[in-house]
């Protein structure tokens, strides 16, 4: 469907269009090698050994995250490309660097058995949720050259 262009014409660029490449290259650094590979284990669910992780783009509304892993047959290798959204839509980048660093946090805690325990005022427990369930994530697109 096209856009209208009176839609067109008052819209304006995502907040984080000039500095997403920026916040990539940065994401995809030896300082966070570790966080990446959490993620993609703990709550996008590969299971296969992880060859790659990296972040492909950042807008507003969440990151794309790229993972190469060992497919199912020996030397071949399988990529899906994952949509993690942000639970708010970010204002400014250093708001980006906050919900992409509670990403990492929820998979770190998932990865060392961390449960949140939603207790009641008066102690009963109501509800139990493991870190990362509330993080909204989507498979976008799979490739694999088996």
């Amino acid at each position: 469907k096209w856009v209208d262009l009176q839609d067109y014409r008052y819209s304006t660029p995502d907040i984080l269009a000039k500095d997403a490449a920026s916040i990539c290259s940065k994401l995809n650094g030896k300082d966070h090698t570790e966080d990446l590979q959490l993620t993609a284990q703990h709550l996008l669910d590969v299971t296969s050994d992880i060859e790659r992780v990296r972040v492909t783009n950042v807008d507003r509304l969440g990151m794309d995250i790229r993972v190469t892993s060992q497919g199912a047959r020996r030397n071949k290798l399988r990529t899906d490309e994952f949509r993690v959204g942000f639970r708010i839509p970010v204002i400014s980048v250093e708001d980006a660097k906050s919900e992409v660093l509670k990403v990492f946090q929820e998979a770190w805690e998932k990865s060392n058995g961390y449960v949140w325990d939603n207790s009641a005022a008066d102690g009963e427990a109501v509800d139990v949720e493991l870190p990362g369930a509330g993080i909204p994530i989507a498979k976008i697109a799979e490739d694999s050259l088996e």
